[in-house]
């Protein structure tokens, strides 16, 4: 059941074609290097969350999941409005090599797309309701899923084609500077209704 609660909770079917789309712009291999690290950044912050996840929030930077939502949503708008506003022939002019390319993704589409305030508050949840060993076999289970999921994005590349999914990464931007300003409404109510 906590599988299935972190699944739904990352979201990995609804966030492999905005990956995809971020990354358009990045060769076979470049975009497969660019997942596995997504991956295994995301599961490194919810496995930290998962043993020392509340002593972090509470003792040592004193935030709140309301004032996690918030930055999370700052990051997400800025983070589109700059993909949808940016033409690609003008990404393509700037001297970055693949590997800076998929370095300065990795924080922004592995936290907060795929593991957000959401994910992380369900990880303390279910590491109160559920102990810790089956937390970790949860979040072991889900990104070793996602991993295999991701792995196969170059072939649902093919099968959707460049030109579907070019029309895909104009809408999904618009989808993630929503998701963004959702953070921060969300983040906001709950600071007000403390």
């Amino acid at each position: 059941m906590a599988v299935f609660a972190l699944l739904a909770i990352t979201n990995p079917f609804g966030n492999l074609p905005v990956f995809i789309s971020m990354s358009d712009d990045l060769d076979g291999s470049a975009q497969a290097k660019l997942f596995r690290h997504i991956v295994f950044t995301a599961f490194a912050i919810v496995l930290v969350f998962a043993f020392i996840g509340t002593l972090i929030m509470d003792k040592f930077f004193q935030v709140t999941l309301s004032e996690l939502r918030l930055a999370g949503g700052i990051i997400l708008i800025v983070m589109g409005i700059k993909n949808l506003l940016a033409p690609r022939e003008m990404k393509e002019h700037k001297l970055i090599s693949p590997t800076d390319a998929v370095h300065e993704r990795i924080i922004p589409l592995a936290f907060p797309m795929l593991v957000g305030p959401g994910t992380l508050s369900t990880v303390i949840v279910l590491r109160h309701e559920a102990g810790l060993i089956i937390t970790v076999f949860s979040i072991v289970t889900t990104f070793a899923f996602m991993l295999l999921l991701f792995s196969k994005a170059n072939l649902i590349e093919r099968l959707l084609g460049k030109l579907s999914l070019f029309v895909l990464s104009r809408i999904m931007q618009v989808f993630i500077v929503a998701i963004g300003v959702k953070l921060m409404v969300v983040g906001i109510a709950d600071l007000f209704l403390r």
